[in-house]
């Protein structure tokens, strides 16, 4: 985020919190002047509780309870959340919970004050007889990125992410106010999406790793069987939450369950028999207590 904002449920709607300026989101669509915007972070679990409405896990109990960067009371917040504001929970780590929450930021507040630019060194005199050569903007070259820059998929575009910390890049090039870097990053395997052969996560990895791969993002296609509602027989799913049971990801004959809000249930009761969609979710479990069955949760469709 170029600059802190509050986060709101729906477009206008009940403010939620306040996302810190250096926080890491996904975007996703825009509507009437809003963005929105997709985040995860980590709380302490005395600040939330058990809570099952509008398909969510956890809802806050502290008002202003930092969502931090990772499990650590010292780690960066990326958001304050208020009181009774809900979170879908992805897992927990000693006296941490991670949660994530998709919500809404006006657009305006998405951009960025432009830099003031310094003053132009003054030019060096031309010896006698020859005229002064202007000076030239390196295309290359090391370059240091502050630590809360947005950056775009082009120049121009969208923010699509926020540089957390200060990290050195190669300076690619140069195009109306807009610089290319190259950045060597390393990120986990899990992170990877596509398919298995290109690095991706497949059922079969997640059904023989069952822990390794909880709290990981991954873009499975599936085949819809039926829209149900978890029962004691699955704890791994909240009490009357509403899932997709549905074969894959394809090509794989397995199964894997997919949680969904209660508001998106319509719209999977009416797709046809047999239909095949294609989403990006995250992993909540590998496994459910009494069958090698994947349990994910919704982050939106891809098709």
């Amino acid at each position: 985020m170029p600059a802190s904002a509050d986060f709101h449920k729906d477009p206008g709607g009940t403010p939620l919190g306040t996302l810190s300026r250096n926080a890491a989101v996904s975007f996703g669509q825009t509507r009437a002047g809003w963005r929105e915007v997709t985040f995860t972070g980590w709380v302490e679990t005395r600040a939330v509780r058990a809570d099952t409405r509008d398909g969510f896990d956890v809802s806050i109990t502290v008002d202003q309870t930092p969502i931090r960067s990772s499990a650590d009371a010292s780690a960066p917040v990326r958001a304050a959340a208020r009181t009774g504001a809900l979170f879908d929970r992805l897992g927990t780590s000693g006296s941490w919970t991670q949660v994530r929450r998709t919500a809404w930021v006006a657009v305006a507040s998405l951009a960025a004050p432009a830099p003031t630019p310094p003053p132009p060194a003054p030019a060096a005199a031309a010896p006698a007889g020859r005229a002064a050569q202007p000076t030239a903007t390196p295309d290359s070259g090391v370059v240091a990125i502050q630590g809360g820059s947005s950056f775009a998929a082009e120049a121009g575009g969208s923010p699509i992410g926020v540089l957390e910390a200060t990290r050195r890049g190669r300076l690619v090039e140069r195009r109306n106010g807009w610089s290319r870097i190259q950045l060597d990053v390393w990120v986990r395997d899990g992170a990877l999406g596509g398919v298995q052969a290109a690095g991706g996560v497949s059922g079969q990895d997640v059904r023989d790793d069952p822990e390794r791969y909880v709290g990981q993002t991954v873009e499975w296609s599936l085949q819809v069987l039926a829209v149900q509602q978890a029962d004691e027989l699955r704890p791994e799913l909240p009490l009357g939450q509403p899932y997709v049971l549905a074969r894959g990801p394809l090509p794989e004959t397995g199964f894997v369950y997919l949680l969904v809000s209660e508001k998106e249930v319509a719209t999977w009761r009416a797709l046809e028999p047999l239909a095949e969609v294609r989403v990006r979710a995250t992993v909540r479990a590998g496994r459910t207590r009494y069958l090698p069955t994947p349990v994910i949760d919704l982050v939106r469709r891809l098709d």
